[in-house]
């Protein structure tokens, strides 16, 4: 027996809440005291342990991944490991809980292996883009390629989910476009939004909703209500602040218009952000500032318009980071500003080009703001074309919302956006994840459009290259670190992977199940244990590719590499009962090694319709019975004598060279 005594002094701070430990007890049992004051909600978290709350006073909510239950006096709540969980005390008076939590490893892996299916419907955004130009691989291999992915598994698990983008029509550097190009930035972005929702087809990328922004009155209705309510807030201040003009002209200078060197990593910047560091900028803050309109050191002057104070949004913003378990990437920069001190970012800027900011003649509301209502906007916009009631100015609970973008968007996305939501709903917790990438090098070196260097989307994608340049995309996706594109590695991923190995394999496999057992799966017969082993690495390369495509552990480039690793895996297992004398002596060996290798055509089809749609659909519409429509739960043999023909894939996919038309220049 063991006695812990509790005492009220001893109290100190975790997770957002006061807190006692009480000890332990056998086997890795810990005891501790919880106290919640009324109105505090304690932070998000989540532990390997088994935890149970057991209420002794008070009432409030629990929020869990699976939704959120009242909760008073003389009830427990249990929770499974890494389950997210909040406690909220809603009431008046304290709400004081004991917390007893154990470790248990069998349970601690079978709930980090589960890929379970988020409730309510899904909404997956890749980053709108500029419609100052055409699409590259560098933009095709990060967002777009990315959410079209993950949404498309998300359905084949029965989620409700749809990928929804659109142009971001009112963006400074459509304006600038439009200078060098002597035409107005409404025609720039009506034809760069054709050109990019063009590209993004040829990629296969399907997308439920593309919202172009400007042209829509109901759009800026719905904008101008928001920048009122934003205006409204407690963290909104109207400012006479510091701003850059340009020496000469006089002209107003942000985003495309200035570069210098970033405040925070010393690197170059453009203005109001870094894409090296991801760190935002006031433009009057850059080093060896630079105007583009000019060779003269811009000047600096001031301007009234309204600002949001970020750091009176902070707690909100770390709240936010913490229940979306954020990437490390992103919790990092926000660190690096709150080490900053105070910061304000103006909403609103003098330009002619964007939506008219409401009481201040000559501004505009600043595109990343807009952004932000833009995303509900896309979603009512979506609900219409379905028949659905879901409401911009009411954002619901339910909605589970998804980003896809580059780390240089990082700050407006994963800090600004939840600063502005929580500024103006504050009836809505909105629960939001984030999949960033890396910048994509061409040849060693960013990809730019203004200089030229840059493989686009409608040079190298066709009916029958998108699954070659899907797969090398995947392969190569830069998902943690920089990574390199380069056109013979394409060639290489065409010719010597996709060509030689994989269609190599499945067309020595449709010759033979047609010559031998008339373009039907043979019964399995004597299944020795190399037989046995591959067919339970069919189901291993199931489940990996599973891990690879759900939220937590989503990974393009995981997803493509296991891929390739499992067809070459099944070259290998072939090769090894290829030969010819045993063929004949051993008939019941070799077809179990046939019926098995048809399970894993079969399977690779199913597991690639996320990656490579085209080909998949393809190939299974070659195996009777098998569909790309939903996820396999499971490895299911295929049943003997099911129809196995793949001439049409073989056919369609025979020597689909990929065409550069401008080689030289990229």
């Amino acid at each position: 027996m063991r006695k812990s005594t509790f005492s009220r002094t001893e109290l100190s701070r975790a997770f957002g809440i006061d807190t006692a430990t009480l000890g332990t007890g056998s086997a890795g049992t810990g005891f501790s005291f919880g106290k919640v004051a009324p109105g505090v909600t304690s932070e998000p978290h989540r532990h390997d342990e088994i935890e149970a709350f057991v209420v002794l006073s008070g009432v409030g909510k629990v929020r869990t991944d699976l939704g959120e239950i009242p909760v008073a006096a003389g009830d427990v709540v249990l929770f499974h490991p890494f389950e997210a969980h909040v406690l909220h005390n809603d009431g008046d008076e304290d709400l004081n809980f004991v917390d007893v939590y154990w470790r248990d490893g069998k349970a601690a892996l079978e709930a980090a292996a589960q890929t379970a299916t988020p409730r309510g419907p899904i909404f997956v955004f890749s980053a709108p883009p500029t419609p100052n130009g055409d699409l590259h691989l560098g933009h095709l291999s990060g967002p777009y390629l990315g959410a079209d992915v993950y949404t498309r598994f998300l359905r084949m698990k029965g989620a409700e989910a749809y990928h929804l983008t659109g142009s971001d029509d009112y963006q400074s550097y459509v304006a600038t476009h439009a200078d060098a190009d002597q035409s107005t930035p409404a025609k720039v972005a009506r034809h760069y939004a054709d050109e990019i929702r063009a590209t993004l087809a040829l990629l296969d990328c399907e997308v439920h909703s593309f919202l172009p922004t400007s042209g829509d009155s109901a759009y800026a209705e719905f904008q101008a209500a928001r920048f009122r309510s934003l205006l409204s807030s407690t963290a909104v201040d109207l400012r006479q602040s510091p701003a850059l003009f340009d020496a000469v002209t006089g002209d107003y200078l942000y985003e495309p218009d200035v570069s210098g060197l970033c405040p925070d990593c010393g690197g170059s910047a453009a203005g109001n952000i870094c894409e090296e560091c991801g760190a935002p900028n006031l433009c009057h803050d850059l080093g060896a500032v630079r105007s583009r309109h000019s060779a003269e050191a811009p000047l600096v002057g001031s301007v009234c318009r309204p600002e949001l104070a970020l750091e009176r949004c902070y707690v909100n913003i770390d709240r936010h980071l913490r229940a979306s378990g954020a990437p490390v990437r992103i919790m990092d920069l926000f660190a690096r500003l709150r080490q900053r001190g105070d910061f304000s970012v103006p909403i609103t800027h003098p330009s002619d080009w964007g939506l008219p900011a409401e009481g201040f003649p000559g501004q505009v509301t600043w595109v990343w703001p807009e952004m932000a209502f833009g995303f509900l906007y896309n979603i009512q916009a979506l609900a219409s074309s379905l028949g659905r009631d879901w409401n911009a100015a009411l954002p619901s609970n339910d909605w589970q919302i998804v980003h896809f973008f580059g780390f240089d968007n990082s700050f407006y996305h994963a800090l600004l956006c939840p600063a502005v939501y929580a500024e103006v709903f504050s009836h809505w917790t909105p629960r939001i994840r984030y999949h960033v990438n890396e910048f994509y090098l061409l040849d060693g070196q960013k990809f730019s459009t203004s200089r030229g260097h840059a493989v686009w989307g409608k040079e190298v994608l066709g009916p029958k290259t998108v699954d070659v340049v899907r797969l090398h995309l995947g392969l190569t996706r830069p998902e943690g670190e920089r990574t390199n594109f380069t056109l013979d590695a394409l060639r290489r991923t065409e010719n010597e992977v996709f060509q030689g190995i994989w269609l190599n394999w499945l067309d020595a496999l449709h010759r033979e199940i047609k010559q031998d057992f008339g373009g039907c799966v043979p019964d399995a017969g004597d299944w020795a244990p190399a037989d046995r082993a591959f067919f339970a690495r069919i189901e291993l390369h199931r489940a990996a590719m599973e891990r690879a495509y759900s939220d937590d552990g989503f990974s393009v480039r995981r997803a493509a590499a296991q891929a390739c690793d499992f067809v070459t895996d099944c070259v290998v297992y072939r090769q090894a009962q290829d030969y010819a004398a045993a063929r004949r002596l051993y008939p019941a060996r070799i077809r179990t090694s046939l019926a098995v290798q048809t399970t894993a055509a079969a399977i690779l089809a199913q597991t690639l319709a996320p990656l490579m749609p085209r080909f998949a659909s393809t190939l299974a519409r070659g195996i009777d019975g098998i569909s790309t429509e939903t996820w396999p739960r499971s490895v299911q043999r295929l049943a003997p004598a099911t129809t196995f023909d793949l001439e049409p894939v073989l056919a369609f996919y025979a020597r689909a060279d990929i065409p550069v038309p401008n080689e030289e220049e990229a």
